[in-house]
């Protein structure tokens, strides 16, 4: 069963029966879908769900209760053929050229491009492997070998840094692929095997509909470029590794403080409502909305968190415990 988002989005003070799926928006990057089991009305703003699978979150009336949508196909007696794909995002602070590159790697007989999430990922000839993880206690570290032919990816690594780039692995089904990737084009049986073309000259191609396409149907690994680990005439190849054992990276990443360190109204806050507050905690009443929301400030404190958000889970960024004695 497929829940593409175009299909399934949240909607604000909308009836949910038991069983009714919704997805989070774009915006939040979440890969799980939302199963409602209380049924009701939904609240009037998006709440923040939940990332760990069978958590509940209470949305106004409504109770949503996190689950991965890929579980059914995994599960499966005869599975379509797992995709992998890849980026790599190369930004001007880090690597000196903002650019995004996206290939696969030609598995399971694919050569032609794959088209996913409206992505194109043409095939390249690069051989990627040690994904896996073990119970020894240490994280893996990838190898992602290119071929280096005529000297190309040399030439590069002269103009650009590679390192610590991210690289995504994006891992669907087949089933899931956009429509775009089952058009053929249709061949007549004449003897040169020519393609049958219209009267105005243009080829015929035939399109087979795809009911299963989700682009929210994925699983996503995230890792870095860590160190070229090898360079010859034959290939390049690239050791990754996850954030937390980059090379030089000082830790801790986030100050232990009391205070919030999300960005208000942004992605880890994520309160898009219009009750408005002062630093100080004090509602904003009067003025139009748009005034009233120029002049809110966050105070960073747990209680300005439950005042946007009430009781339920709050998505707050700092360490409440911090300044307390033992």
């Amino acid at each position: 069963m497929a829940f593409p988002y175009s299909l399934h989005a949240w909607e604000a003070n909308k009836f949910y029966a038991r069983g009714d799926v919704v997805r989070a928006s774009r915006e939040e990057r979440h890969t799980l879908a939302f199963k409602c089991v209380v049924a009701g009305t939904s609240g009037s703003n998006e709440p923040a769900f939940p990332r760990q699978i069978t958590s509940t979150i209470v949305d106004n009336e409504v109770t949503w209760e996190a689950f991965e949508p890929l579980s059914e196909q995994l599960q499966a007696l005869a599975p379509t053929a797992i995709i992998d794909l890849f980026e790599i995002k190369l930004t001007e602070k880090v690597n000196g050229v903002n650019d995004t590159l996206r290939y696969h790697a030609g598995k399971n007989g694919l050569i032609s491009d794959i088209v996913f999430d409206g992505k194109t990922y043409p095939a390249a000839p690069v051989e990627v492997d040690g994904f896996e993880f073990s119970v020894k206690g240490t994280l893996p570290r990838p190898t992602l070998r290119v071929a280096n032919a005529n000297g190309a990816i040399s030439s590069l690594l002269a103009l650009y840094n590679p390192l610590k780039a991210r690289v995504r692995r994006i891992r669907t089904f087949a089933k899931f692929l956009d429509v775009e990737n089952f058009n053929q084009v249709q061949s007549s049986q004449t003897e040169d095997d020519n393609a049958v073309t219209t009267e105005g000259g243009d080829s015929l191609i035939y399109q087979t509909f795809n009911d299963t396409a989700d682009p929210d149907a994925k699983m996503v690994e995230t890792w870095y470029i860590d160190r070229v680990s090898s360079e010859n005439l034959q290939f390049v190849e690239f050791e990754l590794t996850a954030k937390l054992d980059l090379t030089n990276l000082q830790l801790p990443r986030r100050t232990v403080t009391e205070f919030c360190q999300w960005e208000y109204r942004e992605r880890e806050c994520s309160y898009k409502g219009d009750k408005c507050f002062t630093i100080d905690d004090e509602r904003i009443t009067g003025g139009t909305l748009e005034e009233r929301k120029d002049a809110d400030a966050c105070g960073k404190r747990v209680s300005s968190c439950q005042l946007r958000f009430g009781k339920q889970t709050l998505p707050f960024g700092g360490f409440p415990g911090a300044r307390l004695q033992a």
